[in-house]
C-alpha cells in the first residue's frame, strides 16, 4: 500500500512538473515578442529631457506646430523609468519589466481566484484564454502595462477585504493611486472599480460600501499629487471621452470586425463575454457588486479594442470560482454533469491554443525569453532616417503618424515634427484635425501642407497621400525605399 502510494505520489509531482513546463512554455511563446512599439520612443524622448538636459517640460519642445500651452504628459513617470533603465542596463532592461510585470499580473489574477472560491484546476483551465487576452496588451513595452498590473492588484485588494471583511487592507489603494497616475492615465479605472465595488455592496445593502466610498474618495484625492496638480484631472476627463476615430486600438469591436484589424482579439472578447454574462446571470446567488464590474467592463471592452483586455483580468479572477459552483450544484449523484463542467473548459482553453497559433503561426519553440529590441526596416524608416543623416538633412518633419515619436528620440534637436503619437496630450485639436485629413488624403488635403513651415515630408510608400504628393508641384522625391518616400521642398536650402 505504501508502494502505490508512493508511485501515485511520484505521477503525481510528475504530472505537476510537466503541467507547468507545459504552461512555462505557452506564457513564453506567447509573451516573447520583441517589435519595439511606436509609443515607446516618446517615453524615452521625455526621459532624456529630465535625465540629461535637467528640466521637467511643462510646454512641448518637439514639435513646431501650434500645441498646447501646458504638456499634461500621463505617462511622464514611464518615460523617466524607461529612460533610467535603457540609460544605465540596456533595452533588455524593458524587455525583463515587461516579463516580470506579466508574470505577476498573472500571478494576481491566479490569486484573486483563488480568494474567491476558484479550484485550483478550474484556474489552471481559465487562465489559458485569460492569459491569450491579456498577451494582446503586453506585445509591445508600454505604460499599459503598469495599468493592468495596478487594476489586477486594486481588484485583489477590494476581493480581499471583501472576503475576509478586512478594511486595513485598503488603505493601501491611495498609495497604489499615486503611482498609477504617475505611470500611466489609466488609474481612472482602478478608481472606477473601487466606486464600482461601493455601489454594488451598497445595493446589497452591505456596511462595508461605506468604507469602500471613503477610501474610494481618499484614493481619487491622492491622484492630485502628481506634476500638473488639478490640470491632470482636467486633462483626463477630456481624454476619457475623446473621438479617436484615426486610432485603430480606440475602434469599437464592430468598426474592428468590420475593418479586419483585430480580429482574432476581439472575436475572443465577444466570446469570454458572452461566456461570463451567461455564468454570472445562471448563478443562484447573484453578486451585484460582479455583476455591475462585468457590465462596465464588457461595455469599455466593447467600445473601445484596447479596453478588452480588462476583460481577460475580470475573466481569469471571477470565472473560475463560477465554474466551481456549478461543480457543487451538480451534486455527488451527478457524475456526468460534474465531468462536463470540468471538460468544457479543457476543450474551449485547448481550442483557443490551437486557433490562436494558427492566426499567430510560430517558427521555433522558444524555452528562454527574448530580451532583445527589434527596430526593423519593414515598422521603421530606419534607411530614411540614416540617408538624411548622412546628408546633413534637418528642418522640420511632416511625418507619418506611427513614426513622429520615432523621430523625435532619432532626429532632435536637429528636427522637430509636426505630429506624433502624443497628439492628444501635446497639439491643439483644431492641428490634429487638420493633419489626419493630410495623413488619410481626406478633402482639402493640402490646407496642412501649405499652412506650416514643413521642410521634409516622410510618408509611408505606397499610401493615398504618397500618390497626391507626387502632383505637389513645389515638392520633390529625395529619398524613396520599400516602406517610406523623402520629399522636400525643390527651393530647399540643402543641397544634395
Amino acid at each position: 500500500m505504501t508502494k502505490i502510494s508512493s508511485l501515485n505520489h511520484f505521477f503525481k509531482c510528475l504530472g505537476g512538473l510537466a503541467l507547468g513546463l507545459i504552461f512555462y512554455i505557452f506564457f513564453i511563446t506567447v509573451f516573447n515578442k520583441s517589435l519595439a512599439d511606436y509609443d515607446l520612443w516618446g517615453y524615452l524622448s521625455f526621459g532624456r529631457l529630465l535625465w540629461e538636459e535637467g528640466f521637467f517640460p511643462y510646454q512641448d519642445v518637439f514639435a513646431y506646430t501650434p500645441t498646447k500651452p501646458l504638456w499634461v504628459y500621463h505617462e511622464w513617470l514611464t518615460g523617466v523609468v524607461f529612460f533610467c533603465l535603457v540609460k544605465y542596463w540596456g533595452p533588455e532592461s524593458l524587455q525583463l519589466i515587461r516579463y516580470l510585470s506579466a508574470l505577476l499580473t498573472v500571478y494576481l489574477v491566479c490569486s484573486a481566484a483563488l480568494k474567491k472560491g476558484g479550484s485550483l484546476s478550474n484556474i489552471l483551465m481559465i487562465i489559458i484564454p485569460s492569459v491569450l487576452l491579456i498577451s494582446f496588451g503586453y506585445v509591445p513595452v508600454r505604460a499599459q502595462i503598469f495599468t493592468f498590473l495596478f487594476f489586477i492588484l486594486t481588484l485583489y485588494i477590494l476581493e480581499y477585504s471583501k472576503k475576509t471583511e478586512s478594511i486595513t487592507v485598503l488603505r493601501w489603494l491611495p498609495v497604489i493611486q499615486i503611482f498609477w497616475c504617475n505611470f500611466h492615465g489609466g488609474f481612472v479605472s482602478g478608481l472606477g472599480l473601487i466606486f464600482l465595488y461601493a455601489l454594488g455592496e451598497g445595493l446589497a445593502r452591505k456596511k462595508i460600501a461605506v468604507v469602500y466610498l471613503k477610501w474610494g474618495m481618499i484614493a481619487s484625492l491622492a491622484t492630485l499629487i502628481n506634476p500638473y496638480g488639478i490640470d491632470y484631472w482636467i486633462y483626463t476627463v477630456h481624454a476619457v471621452f475623446m473621438p479617436r476615430p484615426e486610432i485603430t486600438e480606440w475602434y469599437s469591436a464592430a468598426t474592428a470586425l468590420k475593418s479586419k484589424v483585430y480580429t482574432f482579439p476581439v472575436t475572443l472578447f465577444l466570446v469570454m463575454s458572452f461566456i461570463m454574462i451567461f455564468f454570472s446571470f445562471l448563478r443562484k446567488k447573484k453578486d451585484i457588486t460582479e455583476l455591475l464590474v462585468i457590465a462596465v467592463v464588457v461595455y469599455w471592452g466593447t467600445a473601445h479594442v484596447r479596453h478588452g483586455i480588462f476583460l481577460g483580468l475580470i475573466f481569469g479572477a471571477y470565472m473560475p470560482a463560477y465554474l466551481s459552483e456549478y461543480v457543487d450544484a451538480g451534486g455527488s449523484g451527478k457524475k456526468s454533469f460534474k465531468f462536463l463542467i470540468n471538460f468544457l473548459p479543457v476543450i474551449f482553453s485547448s481550442l483557443l491554443i490551437i486557433i490562436y497559433f494558427y492566426v499567430y503561426p510560430i517558427k521555433q519553440i522558444n524555452f528562454a525569453p527574448s530580451f532583445r529590441f527589434a527596430v526593423v526596416a519593414g515598422s521603421y524608416p530606419t534607411k530614411a532616417i540614416d540617408w538624411m543623416k548622412n546628408n546633413h538633412i534637418k528642418g522640420n518633419i511632416l511625418p507619418h503618424f506611427e513614426w513622429g515619436e520615432y523621430l523625435i528620440w532619432s532626429c532632435y534637436p536637429d528636427c522637430r515634427v509636426a505630429m506624433d503619437g502624443r497628439y492628444e496630450t501635446v497639439y491643439q485639436s483644431s492641428t490634429h484635425k487638420e493633419y489626419f485629413d493630410f495623413s488619410y488624403g481626406r478633402n482639402n488635403w493640402d490646407i496642412f501642407l501649405k499652412k506650416y513651415p514643413h521642410d521634409i515630408v516622410l510618408l509611408k510608400a505606397g499610401t493615398k497621400i504618397h500618390s497626391l504628393m507626387i502632383h505637389e508641384k513645389d515638392w520633390h522625391i529625395v529619398y524613396y525605399d520599400n516602406i517610406s518616400v523623402l520629399f522636400m521642398k525643390k527651393n530647399s536650402a540643402h543641397k544634395l
